[in-house]
């Protein structure tokens, strides 16, 4: 089912990002000890790096993952998307829901 989430929220993210006129190159990054983030995105002039959880309580554990691939890559924004009920953090670095995300994308314009 984690599959499933994460094709979904991509699939609304490059959808958002086209309906804005910003329509843009998605990769997926992975490297060879396993470390990931299931979204890059060049967008605005900044790499974006968004990894997305099927689960409601996403842990700091989760969010210093992510910051370690960001670094690696040199995202300059870490977006961790999930089913959380309590979106947290800032424009640079968050823990947030789809909707959360998508506002996050239409203010960046």
């Amino acid at each position: 089912m984690g599959a499933s989430w994460e094709g979904y929220v991509i699939e609304q993210t490059m959808g958002e990002l086209a309906g804005l006129g910003h329509a843009c190159d998605a990769y997926y990054f992975r490297t060879s000890d396993q470390h990931e983030v299931d979204l890059v995105l060049e967008l605005f002039g900044e790499l974006w790096a968004v990894e997305v959880k099927l689960t409601a309580s996403p842990g700091p554990e989760d969010l210093r993952r992510l910051d370690k691939v960001a670094d690696l890559i040199g995202a300059s924004r870490r977006i961790l998307v999930s089913q959380t009920r309590r979106p947290a953090g800032d424009e640079r670095r968050a823990s947030l829901d789809l909707p959360s995300l998508l506002e996050l994308l239409r203010s960046a314009v």
